[in-house]
């Protein structure tokens, strides 16, 4: 097969590329450009989580360098560029500032998809603006079931529906399993794994620090543990730097374990760090204490503390060695624990906008074109494996990995996996 080669001296617009195809040669014009919005925290104590997630991200753009009609117009091609924005303020991801970076988004008519939120409490500021607008957004992070799911105890109370204006028509995607699995998986592993059977829970009262404690706290009771604080030890993480009190209290009940919902950004390493010599117990908490900075928050007690990661285990996939490969070169570093779903939210994006170049006509297609296919797709193979999405635009690909924090080396080892049916 010939290299593509530039054919010099054409008096056109666009950007004429000589390309083999299975039965001649087939020439492809580059038409405009298209850009990939990308909203991830990405300064300060939220970085180590959304950092590796945006890089997953921008090596997927990398990669493909250009989009081009799935199959009838294979010859229309458009650039690809990634439009990559920071929501977090002070270090810490920000509702409001998530808001205003879809906005522009939405103000730029060359976004035809965006990759993110990495929290769940930004995609609820976010997903009503992309919505208006119809913009296509797959999130690698966000596990709140409540942003897409109507759960038949109604403890989401028509949330999803709130946030899509109260209409049918939804935008958003997520490549993570929720936290109707994640938790219940962390609850299985304290109790089962870990043979732990009395619970002290804390909680930062965010959409996903709250939402996953309290799936936590129903299947550990379920598999027949003791949660001993009922009430979930909610704090506001903007004025509590101490938790002694309710870790003596913890200690005084008995705790054998503590379970906390939120992020390295509202005070999860600092929890872990302050057990020390009051309670000293095995730490579990989801996805929000996967980045590195919960090493440095936590010590010198990070040791024994446990992580949940809504995704397979990538860097076992052989269906991830090339990515891991790629990034590795590109980055300088290994991936992270999302690195993988951000590769597969903007892969799935990009394949969606392919399909979408041919509903146009070769021409530039529209956000509703690109939602449209995105929600036809019921099978897609990425870094992660094959998956698709279901009706409420959940991935298909219900996966949890385990992992423990190893201080010694400064990363973390593979657990366990959970695979739900």
């Amino acid at each position: 097969m010939n290299s593509p080669k530039l054919l010099a001296g054409l008096a056109v617009t666009g950007l004429i590329l000589a390309a083999c195809g299975g039965g001649g040669t087939t020439t492809q014009t580059i038409k405009g450009t298209i850009k990939i919005g990308i909203d991830l925290p990405v300064t300060g104590e939220d970085a180590s989580d959304g950092l590796p997630a945006q890089q997953g991200g921008k090596l997927a753009i990398t990669q493909k360098g250009k989009v081009c009609g799935a199959s009838s117009h294979a010859d229309a091609c458009f650039t690809l560029t990634a439009f990559p924005l920071d929501d977090a303020v002070n270090g810490v991801h920000d509702p409001k500032q998530g808001a205003a970076n879809v906005q522009q988004f939405v103000a730029d008519s060359a976004v035809l998809g965006m990759m993110g939120p990495f929290n769940s409490s930004v995609a609820r500021a976010e997903i009503p603006i992309a919505n208006s607008v119809n913009l296509t957004m797959v999130s690698p992070s966000n596990t709140n079931e409540c942003l897409t799911q109507e759960p038949a105890d109604g403890h989401c109370k028509g949330q999803a529906k709130i946030l899509r204006n109260n209409s049918t028509k939804n935008n958003y995607f997520r490549v993570c399993t929720t936290d109707l699995i994640q938790g219940p998986a962390a609850a299985d592993y304290a109790y089962n794994k870990l043979g732990k059977k009395k619970v002290y829970i804390l909680n930062d009262q965010q959409t996903y620090g709250l939402g996953i404690a309290q799936n936590f706290a129903k299947q550990f009771a379920a598999d027949g543990g003791t949660v001993l604080n009922t009430d979930l030890g909610g704090f506001d993480p903007t004025a509590t730097t101490d938790f002694k009190s309710k870790l003596t209290q913890a200690a005084s009940l008995g705790a054998d374990v503590v379970f906390f919902g939120g992020t390295t950004a509202t005070k999860g390493g600092v929890i872990r760090k302050q057990m020390k010599g009051i309670l000293d117990v095995p730490y579990v908490a989801g996805d929000g204490i996967s980045g590195d900075q919960f090493l440095k928050d936590a010590a010198p007690n990070a040791a024994n503390s446990y992580f949940t990661v809504a995704g397979p285990y990538a860097s076992q996939l052989p269906t991830a060695t090339a990515m891991i490969a790629a990034y590795k070169t590109a980055f300088g570093t290994d991936i992270g624990a999302y690195s993988a779903q951000g590769y597969d939210a903007v892969g799935v994006i990009i394949a969606a906008i392919s399909r979408a170049v041919d509903d146009a006509g070769g021409n530039m297609p529209t956000r509703d074109q690109v939602t449209a296919e995105m929600l036809k797709t019921t099978t897609y193979s990425g870094a992660m494996g094959t998956f698709g999405f279901d009706g409420n635009g959940d991935t298909t690909l219900k996966i949890i990995t385990v992992y423990k924090w190893n201080p010694d080396t400064g990363k973390s080892d593979y657990a366990d996996q959970v695979t739900v049916k």
